[in-house]
């Protein structure tokens, strides 16, 4: 596995060797070099507002030609051919701030990947960290059945926060904010991805296909669902729900739940041109997870959004697994996808329904974190939200029906194993996501604040 040593891609042309700097490739490429400085500042000013950006080929002798393309060309040709590079700013040329991170110590990406991040909007905050591409030795970890290794559905999902997906066919590239993981089969997880046949036709799924892929068994696909179309990253072990994500080649709202159409591999050849480069920090913090055998949580810190957006089982202790993740840009709890486990925190909302509800499955989901098997639900939290309800909804009817199930003068109920009460939990769960929907558009805000450069 990758320690010191930043990704690299071989064969591919030196870019230390080229001659021209950034702004000289431009002038170079449009025969521009002995005009006059205005001349030159208007030329670079036109190529700036065209979104174009030079890049080197070498010619037959070995010499440096330029040519401008848009950034989705040059990632596809740096990446595809060996004989082209991106022309890089140059940072002798560059204004550094304090906030900057210094030009000698910016890692060294792969060079398509290079050329889109140094090209995007967010460049100042994303150069700052180190990405790796994915290796064999991370496939395999990814890989290991949860069956015998349940641990490492928390150490999977760590690994893949923050990293960037690059398709090489489009340029397109986001980076994975959040990100929950799912076992494969119902003997691991009781919200594994169906596997069903409708039609004598097997439903759309994410496992890995038996054809040559460029990581072995791991695979990132878009998989249509009745929400949206869903960004998964699949491994034969379990399936990776991208639930947000920000494209960093341009600027775009950052996409925040179950579904992501702002980044599309709705075919075989889009996951097969896509590259993963994981983010270092995640990588470390992932495989100490993984050595770990009695880890229970993926971090000690904001327990509750460690819990996935699941709406049914509730009798299932693999609905409170705490294996959601988030990268180092979005650990903080503003940033990070409501549920209907904590919609109740959300600062913008202390009423209505919704909230009210949030507050039952928060308090059952943390009796369960907290006391497992032996965890109980009680009459009077039960009660006391009731009287917060709205008459006749069916907020409310749901919760009489849950009062139903206290018998006599019983106090309390179990919450694992309890058929019953899941039975009227999946009626209130669905109640919830109008709220949700609303609350995760403050999400998006303070995601992208994060990539916002600081002043």
């Amino acid at each position: 596995m990758p320690s010191e040593q930043c990704l690299s891609v071989p064969n591919t042309i030196d870019s230390t060797a080229l001659i021209r700097e950034y702004n000289d490739a431009i002038l170079y490429s449009c025969n521009q070099t002995h005009v006059s400085d205005a001349e030159k500042q208007r030329t670079l000013a036109i190529v700036d507002a065209l979104g174009l950006r030079p890049f080197a080929i070498k010619d037959s002798d070995g010499a440096e030609q330029n040519g401008l393309a848009h950034t989705s060309v040059i990632a596809k040709l740096s990446t595809g051919q060996s004989q082209v590079a991106p022309n890089m700013p140059s940072p002798k040329k560059r204004k550094y701030t304090r906030d900057d991170t210094c030009p000698n110590c910016t890692p060294t990406q792969a060079p398509g990947l290079e050329y889109v991040l140094s090209a995007s909007p967010y460049a100042a905050s994303i150069q700052r960290r180190k990405y790796f591409e994915i290796d064999n030795g991370v496939c395999e970890l990814l890989n290991r059945d949860w069956e015998f290794s349940p641990h490492l559905r928390f150490a999977c999902s760590k690994i893949l926060a923050g990293c960037l997906l690059l398709n090489n066919q489009n340029g397109q590239v986001i980076i994975v904010n959040t990100v929950e993981t799912y076992g494969r089969t119902k003997l691991v997880d009781a919200h594994r991805e169906p596997f069903v046949v409708r039609k004598g036709q097997p439903v759309a799924n994410s496992l890995p296909p038996s054809i040559k892929t460029p990581y072995k068994n791991v695979w990132p696909t878009t998989v249509p669902a009745q929400d949206g179309e869903r960004l998964i990253i699949g491994t034969l072990s379990f399936d990776a729900l991208i639930t947000s994500s920000l494209r960093l080649d341009t600027r775009m709202s950052a996409s925040v739940g179950c579904s992501t159409p702002s980044f599309l591999l709705s075919s075989t050849s889009h996951s097969l041109s896509s590259r993963i480069y994981l983010d270092q920090e995640s990588l470390d913090d992932g495989l100490r997870l993984a050595q770990g055998k009695d880890t229970w949580c993926v971090s000690s810190s904001n327990i509750m959004w460690q819990l996935r957006q699941t709406k049914t089982k509730f009798h299932d202790p693999s609905t409170y697994y705490l294996c959601r993740s988030s990268s180092p840009f979005a650990n903080k709890h503003p940033c990070q996808p409501f549920t209907i486990f904590t919609l109740v925190a959300y600062d913008q909302s202390h009423s209505g329904d919704g909230v009210v509800l949030s507050r039952l499955f928060h308090t059952i989901a943390s009796r369960v974190i907290q006391d497992a098997r032996e965890a109980v639900l009680d009459r009077q939290t039960v009660e006391d939200l009731r009287d917060r309800c709205t008459d006749q909804t069916n907020a409310s009817k749901g919760l009489d029906l849950i009062l139903e199930l206290f018998s006599g003068t019983q106090t309390t109920i179990k919450i694992l194993g309890n058929l019953h009460l899941n039975n009227a939990l999946q009626t209130l769960a669905p109640l919830i996501s109008t709220y949700i929907s609303k609350a995760n558009a403050s999400v998006v805000a303070f995601v992208e604040k994060e990539f916002a450069p600081t002043r």
